[in-house]
């Protein structure tokens, strides 16, 4: 410092230059490396979630294999009404996803909330995917002869009801143009892949009695509850190399 003190103003101000500029490169060279790495990283996520390798049939059968053997914790009861849902898979534009519906507020139960397409298993229904299938109809106007459907899960128990979740492609979707039955569908819309795998817009809620149930973040409304519940063991089973989220079990302060 002594000898910088020395030297003429006009040198000791191109010096200090120098000096910021080496600084300057240096930064800059290690937000590249970030910007580098972190690009590398989303183009992986976006070459995994790509459909040619999401709807592959290695996949689908891996898929099924998962889902198949997924339980949800339930307590067993002897008699509930027995209801199915469709979890559409589908395509818009140029992205795989998840459709969602958004309950009419006509409705007795569950009004103004989130959804997959379904309902009560009828009399006249052979088997609860034909539940899933035709409420999907009657809602959405999906015929169930687009629907390619890959697999059901477990019936997921809840107070009064078991709801099994049945895994379809619906193709190409463009949710705004669907003809919604509004006496039962305030709306639909689309949830990318990518958006539910991303960390950012994930979330859960814990309950007094330890049940936890995850939140998703990132589209039009927010997923929560059953269907979100739903969405967690399908996508557990759909894309388990991209979609990291943990069900974590926080213990009340009071117990600690």
């Amino acid at each position: 410092m002594k000898n910088l003190e020395r030297l003429p103003c006009a040198m000791l101000d191109a010096v200090k230059l120098s000096a910021n500029l080496t600084a300057l490169r240096r930064i800059s060279h290690q937000l590249s490396s970030e910007a580098q790495q972190k690009q590398g990283t989303i183009d992986e996520v976006l070459d995994r979630l790509k459909p040619d390798v999401v709807l592959s049939e290695a996949n689908r059968k891996n898929c099924a294999e998962i889902l198949k053997h997924y339980r949800f914790p339930t307590k067993v009861l002897q008699e509930v009404n027995k209801a199915a849902v469709l979890v559409p898979l589908c395509m818009h534009k140029g992205e795989l996803g998840l459709l969602y519906t958004l309950r009419s507020s006509k409705l007795n139960t569950n009004r103004g909330q989130v959804s997959f397409p379904g309902g009560i298993q009828d009399e006249a229904d052979k088997s609860l995917e034909e539940t899933a299938l035709r409420e999907t109809w009657e809602e959405l106007n999906i015929s169930k002869d687009t629907v390619d459907i890959w697999v059901s899960g477990n019936p997921i128990v809840r107070t009064n009801v078991s709801v099994l979740p049945v895994l379809g492609y619906v193709g190409e979707v463009d949710p705004d143009t669907l003809k919604i039955n509004p006496d039962e569908v305030e709306e639909a819309f689309f949830i990318s892949l990518r958006n539910i795998c991303d960390p950012a817009n994930f979330r859960y809620t814990q309950f007094r009695n330890n049940y936890i149930v995850p939140t998703y973040l990132g589209g039009k409304h927010r997923i929560w509850g059953l269907t979100a519940g739903i969405t967690h063991i399908v996508m557990k089973a759909l894309v388990p190399e991209m979609y990291k989220h943990e069900l974590t079990y926080l213990q009340p302060i009071g117990k600690l």
